[in-house]
């Protein structure tokens, strides 16, 4: 076998140069005049209807944004916009039941600790507004009474 010179940047950019003129010429020197009025037509036929394309499906995402959840959706990733935090980059935390594998996960001690304490925060919250929505019955109460 013959030995390859190691790859270089250089080589690497030449190589790329020669294979990206060879593909071009390749392509296009085989094309007789039909093709290019077709390419020209599917391009520019493209172009003329992305604008009302991108309207329709903006029109679609809308209808579906706006309307109800049905019980099954209530906890799909769609409904809880899960997918799309995901999308942007926020993540999310994958239930113990998710996980398909009996072994450890890296970082699933501290996922756990963060979902404890998630879970206490929101329960001191609930406690508080239900301690002051008491209060402010008693208040009423009192005010009924006299």
């Amino acid at each position: 076998m013959a030995e390859e010179e190691p790859l270089t940047p250089s080589l690497m950019l030449q190589r790329l140069q020669s294979r990206i003129a060879h593909n071009l010429s390749g392509t296009f020197g085989t094309l007789t005049g039909t093709d290019y009025i077709r390419m020209v037509a599917i391009v520019g036929g493209y172009l003329l209807l992305r604008p009302y394309l991108q309207k329709l499906g903006a029109k679609y995402q809308e209808r579906d944004h706006a309307r109800a959840i049905d019980e099954n959706e209530q906890s799909s990733m769609a409904a809880t916009g899960q997918k799309a935090r995901v999308i942007a980059g926020e993540g999310y935390d994958v239930d113990e039941d998710d996980q398909s594998s009996d072994e450890e996960g890296w970082g699933r001690k501290k996922r756990l600790q963060q979902r404890k304490e998630k879970a206490r925060k929101k329960k001191e919250i609930e406690d508080r507004l239900k301690a002051e929505e008491d209060e402010e019955d008693k208040d009423i109460q009192e005010f009924l009474h006299d």
